[in-house]
């Protein structure tokens, strides 16, 4: 009976992993970064010592700059402008014709101007080609509007333009070519596209004149040939009136749909179409036939008398047939001679045939009243169509009348507007193109001289370099990091198994304290690697006094997490196996199986590793006979599975076959059998295992088995190794517990 531990939350299980689907896990990248911190450390001040003895070679800098004034100060000034004056016909408004600021701004800086400027330096100074100048004077060549303080309102009339270079000379030549270049622009280019706005008017004026000219004579004439003055309301007129049919046709089809509706319910009542119900009618009215269905109707009840008083057979009853024969030849006869008379069509089946009384005549002349509605509407609407159609034609022609005259109307006022505005514009321009030169250079090109005469540098900035040497330290040491780590395909932490593989992490065994923490008690060799020989001892009070051992305490944590386990899937067999020799399987197996024991379970601990098997050795028991033996059907297991010496509840079923088993595979349908007598025969079967990739023994195995837990040692298991192991267990849909991780050093 396994001992009671108390319940625990089975999302513990996962504690310290991660699962698939979860997402990026950084947490393994981090760590490689925090145990490289050393080498990223020394990368990144080499890299940023090299970026300052590069930036201590760069030179002086020289800043220099002029002011333009470009509106006049004062208020009057402003107001005397002749552009002013022209555009506001002699009502000047100080806010009406201020300056576009942002699009000259631009202007001043673009290719265009800047392209201008460094052609006529190079012409002036040619050390350098004109490429080479554009293009510093497009990254350094600045215009602002200068300002007189901060907040709003702070803007001055003012332009403030400024230059950078490393060539003092050259700066002053770029600043004073500039100035000329800015204040050419306010003068001779923009005179020169006020007369080309006048010549471009004045070629304009006529073509606009006999255009409207034109249109004037085109509306007079439309008028003159139908006799209107606008076709508009005429066209309302004619509208109106389709919209009254249209509502009369309405009204009509709606009173039809309710008399078919109505017709249609007593068709439905009476069993007969309109034709039958008028044949009924008529046949309803003859007296003869009337008559007749009266006589039929009277023998039909002395019929029925006389058949409840006499048989068939009988005089009386044959006598009343005869006579029911006879008068129903003669109601056929009447009935046709009707029928042909007034041309009636009428089935020999139909209702209208026969008798109807009071009721039935009088749905039947309703019927006839209703049909003879119908088709008094179905005459008012044809007669309501042509006229309506005739209303249509008429308004068809109206829509083109009507849009070439609202064009000509449109065109006429649009070309006199224009007209207009280019008459104004004409006299505006010819009036600024006599203006004063807007544009004044209030202070010189200059550079900040001191007290010798000599211009004033400013150092070179060292910072984007040192950053982007710090940077490009950082990122060479990260990648030689990861190529470093990757390169040893090792696991350095317990938390790089679990969140590399996305498996949870079972256990971490930490380094064999015991022979620390006992000076009294003879240690046996059960360490984390196995041993190469078989001179072992085991002593059990050394598993059952050392409570403080860290690595004892690590097969408690484990047993518990398997315990969680088990209350989820009855677990009861066990595979531990590795992906390489030397990681401590069999060491930990044998623990987990002691520890297993000493809680009262009944634990059986199978060797299954013919390639190295080691459990015979760390227990000192005899490897003659075992599970080899037993798959050969030589013995049975109860004859070869020993009790651990001084173990309680633990027993052991060593590989057997001798010192040196022959055998490669251990794996057979009696193998299969063995481990479901197992599985019922103990609380707790643990098998150790051969390196997964060393046979295909594992595989079968683990298919029968609860779980599998996989042994990977600290900074010596291949990484590779195990995540293919890994991936292969979970494309075979092998029950994957987690792994354990051991600490040899």
């Amino acid at each position: 009976m396994a001992t009671s531990l108390p319940d625990l939350p089975v999302e513990e299980l996962e504690e310290g992993g991660s699962s698939e689907g979860k997402g990026f896990n950084f947490r393994p990248y981090l760590r490689i970064l925090l145990r490289k911190a050393w080498l990223i450390a020394g990368l990144t001040s080499l890299t940023t010592l090299g970026a300052w003895l590069w930036s201590s070679q760069d030179p002086y800098t020289y800043t220099g700059n002029f002011f333009l004034l470009v509106e006049p100060i004062t208020a009057s000034g402003k107001l005397t402008n002749p552009t002013t004056l022209a555009r506001t016909q002699g009502v000047p408004r100080d806010d009406l014709f201020a300056l576009d600021y942002p699009t000259n701004l631009v202007f001043l800086t673009s290719p265009g101007m800047t392209l201008q400027i460094a052609e006529a330096v190079q012409a002036k100074e040619p050390i350098r080609k004109v490429p080479a100048i554009w293009r510093d004077i497009r990254e350094n060549l600045t215009v602002n509007r200068a300002q007189a303080g901060r907040g709003r309102g702070s803007n001055t009339k003012i332009f403030q333009v400024s230059y950078k270079g490393e060539n003092p000379q050259e700066v002053q030549s770029v600043l004073q070519t500039a100035a000329d270049t800015f204040l050419k622009y306010s003068s001779e280019e923009r005179e020169t596209n006020i007369t080309a706005g006048v010549k471009f008017i004045d070629e304009q004026l006529p073509e606009l004149q006999q255009t409207l000219g034109k249109l004037k004579a085109r509306q007079k004439k439309l008028r003159q040939k139908y006799e209107l003055i606008d076709p508009l309301p005429k066209n309302q007129e004619v509208l109106s009136q389709i919209t009254g049919l249209e509502q009369q046709k309405l009204n009509l089809n709606t009173q039809l749909q309710a008399q078919r509706e109505v017709a249609n319910s007593l068709q439905q009542q009476l069993n007969l179409s309109s034709d039958e119900a008028f044949a009924a009618a008529t046949l309803s009215q003859d007296p003869t036939r009337v008559a007749l269905l009266s006589q039929l109707q009277q023998l039909e009840s002395e019929l029925a008398i006389a058949s409840a008083t006499f048989t068939d057979n009988s005089p009386q009853v044959q006598d009343l047939q005869d006579k029911r024969k006879n008068i129903e030849t003669l109601l056929n006869q009447t009935t046709q001679e009707i029928i042909s008379k007034h041309g009636l069509s009428v089935s020999p089946y139909s209702n209208a045939l026969e008798f109807q009384d009071t009721t039935r005549l009088r749905l039947i002349q309703q019927l006839l009243e209703t049909t003879n509605q119908i088709k008094s509407l179905q005459a008012q609407l044809e007669v309501i169509e042509p006229s309506k159609v005739q209303l249509e034609q008429q308004v068809k022609r109206y829509p083109n009348l009507i849009n070439e005259y609202s064009d000509l109307e449109r065109k006429i006022k649009l070309t006199q507007q224009i007209l207009n505005q280019l008459l104004l514009q004409r006299e505006t321009l010819k009036v600024e193109a006599a203006q004063e030169l807007p544009w004044e250079l209030i202070s010189p090109p200059q550079i900040p001289l001191d007290a010798d005469g000599s211009p004033i540098g400013s150092p070179p900035s060292r910072n984007k370099k040192l950053m982007a040497g710090a940077m490009a330290g950082v990122l060479l040491g990260s990648a030689i990091a990861f190529l470093w780590e990757k390169r040893q395909n090792v696991f350095y932490t317990a938390e790089d198994i679990s969140q590399l593989l996305a498996i949870p992490l079972l256990g971490n065994i930490p380094k064999d304290d015991r022979e620390a923490l006992s000076d009294n008690i003879s240690l046996p060799n059960v360490s984390q690697k196995e041993p190469e020989t078989t001179e072992t001892v085991l002593d059990n009070n050394f598993f059952l006094s050392n409570n403080q051992s860290d690595f004892l305490e690590a097969f408690d944590d484990l047993y518990l997490q398997l315990y969680l386990q088990e209350k989820v899937s009855k677990l009861r067999s066990l595979l531990l196996c590795s992906v390489e020799s030397q990681d401590g399987c069999s060491t930990i197996a044998l623990n987990l199986a002691i520890n297993a024991a000493g809680k009262g379970q009944k634990v059986l601990l199978v060797d299954a590793n013919f390639f190295n098997p080691q459990l015979h050795n760390l227990l000192n028991i005899s490897n003659n006979r075992g599970l080899i033996d037993i798959l050969g059907g030589d013995v049975s297991p109860q004859a070869v599975i020993e009790t651990a010496p001084d173990i309680e509840n633990l027993s052991v079923l060593p590989i057997g076959g001798g010192s040196e088993p022959s055998v490669k595979h251990i794996w057979s349908p009696k193998f299969n059998g063995l481990m479901e007598e197992l599985g019922k025969t103990y609380d707790l079967v643990i098998y150790d295992t051969s390196p997964f990739f060393l046979s295909s023994d594992i595989k079968f195995i683990a298919k029968q088995a609860d779980g599998i837990i996989l042994v990977a040692t600290i900074k010596k298991t291949s990484q590779s190794l195990l995540t293919k192991a890994v991936k292969e267990i979970k494309s075979l849909n092998l029950p994957l517990l987690g792994a354990v991780s051991n600490n040899l050093v």
